[in-house]
């Protein structure tokens, strides 16, 4: 069966950009709309990744759907920004119904906890770092004793209570140390960049499967605390981390946190979308109640990117998200979302993601399909000489070639070969002495079977010309 590429080629940024300011110059009077568009398509399907293609194995980014698109519609035309207060209560109601429903899809009660879309997981997990700060490095917390009270006073030199959110890092003798490790996404650290430098940032390691080690955790969070430069504030855990897909022991870690008094989040962007299916939630979110906090963005896995992301911050308590953003001066209201956030103005993004929660059964479906896919991409890579390296019930697939630790070709490789059939795929570094593994996953809800046999029978051409 013919399969549409997800992949094109493109010249040069650069040589891109000249053509586009070529074609769109208002020096010589005012550009047309349609020729805005007309230069803007063509150029887009030339050269941009379609994600709607059944090839694309590498971008986490859904295709979209009919239902989707409409909703973005709607809401685009409208134009409602959903954190002025009073402004839009309709749509506000539309934001936080899809809220909720999401919320109770990850085991939170909307009653005491609160969530909010954001434009991507980066500023969800910058919002989960803020919030953790501002609830771990306080008086309240009897862990956060060493601070500089003669740095905690008000205009007129009378000493406060330290609490992070007033006082900022400066007054405290230790630095707070946030645990991640090497399967967790950047963007942490980045966050910690702008927060509180990435001195605070500390790596643990993982076990055979790519897990984050929790004896080598808690070993780590004892000896902190113990040299007194150190205050152990936050844990992260992933589930479908970006590289391998790997779900961490949610469990043991959150218990590691407890015994700490380390905030506990969850960084699952792509991987959340277990809680939307009975076959897959026990085995990816075992443990996830122990979570503080977590991230999931339904722009990888339910609905399109479109005019803006849609990614989402959820926690279990109300309070410490006010505590960390509420200036309103009295008390926030659960949909007043500009004091229950790091945002001002901002659009509805719940209604397009009412399309896929408010239909469980057949989004279910869908992710159950897509796992067993998984699971038949394992079975034909290995049949043609391939080995799995990741454990994960998720359908992200890490593979290596005999002839690859053998040196014959590496992962970047394979890459371009599949990119020059169509097949946009990833390489990644997973073990230290290890060649990077090729890595594959079922992301559009295009991909068939016979999607695979195609990138399978791709990859056993290569292999056998390459001895």
């Amino acid at each position: 069966m013919m399969q549409t590429p997800a992949t094109r080629d493109a010249p040069p940024f650069e040589t891109l950009y000249a053509r586009v300011r070529e074609g769109l110059s208002p020096g010589a009077g005012d550009v047309p709309l349609d020729r805005l568009m007309q230069v803007y398509r063509r150029l887009a399907d030339l050269h941009d990744t379609d994600v709607g293609s059944p090839l694309n194995m590498g971008y986490f980014c859904i295709d979209p759907d009919a239902a989707s698109v409409t909703a973005m519609d709607e809401t685009n035309r409208r134009g409602a920004n959903v954190a002025v207060r009073g402004q839009h209560p309709a749509s506000a109601a539309f934001e936080q119904l899809a809220v909720d429903l999401v919320m109770e899809a990850f085991g939170i009660d909307p009653a005491r906890g609160a969530g909010h879309f954001t434009s991507c997981g980066t500023e969800a997990n910058h919002t989960a770092m803020i919030v953790a700060l501002t609830d771990r490095l306080s008086h309240r917390n009897p862990r956060c004793n060493a601070y500089d009270a003669a740095l905690c006073s008000d205009e007129s030199g009378r000493e406060e209570a330290y609490e992070y959110w007033r006082h900022g890092a400066l007054p405290l003798k230790v630095r707070p140390a946030l645990y991640v490790s090497p399967q967790t996404h950047v963007s942490i650290t980045k966050n910690a960049r702008n927060l509180i430098g990435t001195a605070s940032v500390r790596t643990v390691p993982v076990d055979s499967d790519l897990r984050m080690d929790v004896g080598a955790l808690e070993a780590a969070m004892a000896q902190d605390a113990e040299s007194g430069r150190y205050l152990p504030f936050m844990v992260v855990g992933s589930v479908g981390a970006t590289p391998s897909g790997i779900v961490d022991p949610l469990a043991e870690i959150g218990a590691a946190c407890r015994r700490f008094g380390a905030w506990f989040h969850v960084d699952a962007p792509w991987g959340g979308i277990a809680a939307f299916s009975p076959g897959l939630r026990a085995a990816c979110l075992a443990g996830l109640e122990a979570a503080d906090s977590l991230i999931f963005d339904p722009h990888k896995t339910m609905v399109p990117l479109g005019a803006g992301g849609c990614g989402m911050f959820l926690c279990r308590s109300r309070g410490a998200v006010e505590r960390a953003f509420n200036v309103s001066g009295g008390e926030a209201a659960r949909q007043e979302f500009a004091y229950l956030s790091l945002q001002g103005s901002r659009a509805n993004s719940g209604l397009r993601v009412l399309t896929a929660v408010l239909r469980p059964a057949a989004l279910a479906r869908r992710i159950e399909r897509e796992a067993a896919l998984g699971e038949t991409l394992r079975r034909l890579l290995r049949e043609a000489g391939w080995e799995i390296v990741n454990r994960t019930p998720l359908p992200v697939v890490c593979t290596l070639h005999p002839a690859m630790r053998a040196g014959a070709f590496d992962a970047a490789d394979a890459v371009r070969h599949l990119r020059e059939g169509g097949v946009l795929a990833w390489a990644e570094a997973l073990r230290e002495g290890q060649p990077e593994a090729l890595r594959l996953g079922i992301i559009s809800r295009r991909t068939s079977e016979d999607s695979l046999r195609f990138v399978v029978d791709r990859l056993r051409a290569f292999t056998a010309a390459r001895g």
